[in-house]
């Protein structure tokens, strides 16, 4: 069985990429190929850099990775050209947050879609907007550029043979923005690499860990932390870094990017993780609970299937920092149940994704 992978961008290594990785690892036997947008390979881990990779026009033409935001017009037609180069495959799997879905395989080339969102720029997400900082001269004519890509996007959603969504959440905004059904595999995540080998003792610090751009929301985290004076670390860089230091008090300890093993000791030993925005999934929430750790998470988007009220962590409204500080203080008095908390994490392990996922590709191939 010979596969075909559709990515929108493989220039950072982020959650989306991780669930790449592994489906490209669980057909490990197979001929495999990744077609994407972009290509940055310094920006990857080792093991990605060694995948066969085609890009799009975008990666080939001087600066185009740099002007990447003005080819927004040529997107669609760009997928669809990676889509009609995976000729000679047996199956195209596209791992779409944005435009992956807009590939046209040849022929009757069964088409699957993880979908771990439809483009959230495209329908009216006004956090995504904001983080986005179009231009002034782009501006004016976002709407009708923007009603002409989500025409676009409903239409290349027909297009596949099948969708897959990583949350319940996704799959309702699929059958209410694409009205398309889908089945939810939710995304893989290591449980066993961030178990907790013996007893670790808990700090007193709280935890972010996240890219730090202003649709996550990690302002309001930091607003906590200041209305409680409970410490926060917070690991990650992006380019709200600056106006998150001057938000912050001296309680606040941005850390900057860590090494993995860092990571897992930070979710092992923190008081919780806090994941203020809303997330489609939140893999970062599943791993810090496998660590035997609880989250505090805004009570929306994929939280809602990976959080239990008051045993794994606790869920507050979205935006409302003065309920987020005082989760702050409940979770800090609370004595959590590890165990439950593990017991929890299992269930979203990659054995998990793994197996689902081959099943529903080794169906598409058999019956195509």
């Amino acid at each position: 069985m010979r596969l075909a992978f559709i990515h929108d961008y493989l220039t950072q290594y982020g959650g989306a990429e991780r669930v790449l990785e592994v489906l490209y690892s669980t057909f490990a036997d197979n001929p495999r190929h990744v077609y994407t947008s972009m290509y940055a390979a310094q920006n990857l881990p080792p093991e990605l850099r060694e995948w066969s990779v085609m890009t799009s026009v975008i990666d080939r033409v001087p600066l185009g990775r740099r002007t990447h935001r003005a080819w927004l017009p040529f997107y669609p037609a760009i997928f669809r050209n990676l889509g009609r180069s995976a000729g000679d495959t047996d199956i195209v799997v596209a791992d779409s947050s944005a435009w992956s879905h807009h590939a046209a395989p040849p022929g009757d080339t069964p088409f699957l879609v993880y979908c771990h969102s439809p483009a959230r720029f495209l329908y009216g997400d006004e956090h995504y907007l904001d983080a986005v900082g179009m231009p002034s001269p782009l501006d004016r004519l976002a709407n009708p550029l923007f009603d002409w890509l989500r025409r676009q996007d409903v239409e290349a959603a027909q297009r596949p043979d099948r969708i897959v969504a990583n949350s319940a959440a996704v799959q309702r905004r699929i059958k209410t923005l694409w009205n398309r059904d889908a089945c939810v595999v939710h995304p893989p995540v290591d449980t066993c690499r961030f178990r907790p080998r013996g007893d670790v003792p808990v700090q007193s610090w709280f935890l972010v860990v996240s890219r730090l751009v202003p649709h996550k929301w990690i302002d309001r985290a930091i607003v906590a932390s200041n209305l409680t004076g409970l410490p926060l670390r917070i690991v990650g860089s992006g380019r709200a870094e600056r106006s998150l230091r001057d938000i912050a008090g001296p309680q606040v300890d941005f850390v900057g990017q860590l090494g993995d093993g860092e990571v897992v000791a930070a979710m092992q030993q923190c008081q919780a993780l806090i994941l203020p925005g809303v997330e489609d999934f939140g893999m970062t929430a599943v791993e810090t609970q496998a660590a035997g750790r609880p989250v505090i998470a805004a009570g929306d988007g994929g939280a809602l299937e990976t959080v239990r009220e008051g045993e794994t962590g606790l869920l507050v409204p979205v935006g409302d920092v003065d309920a987020l500080a005082g989760a702050m203080r409940t979770a800090a008095q609370n004595t959590w149940d590890r165990e439950a908390i593990l017991h929890n994490a299992a269930e979203f392990d990659t054995t998990h994704f793994q197996r689902q996922m081959r099943e529903i590709v080794e169906h598409m191939v058999a019956t195509r």
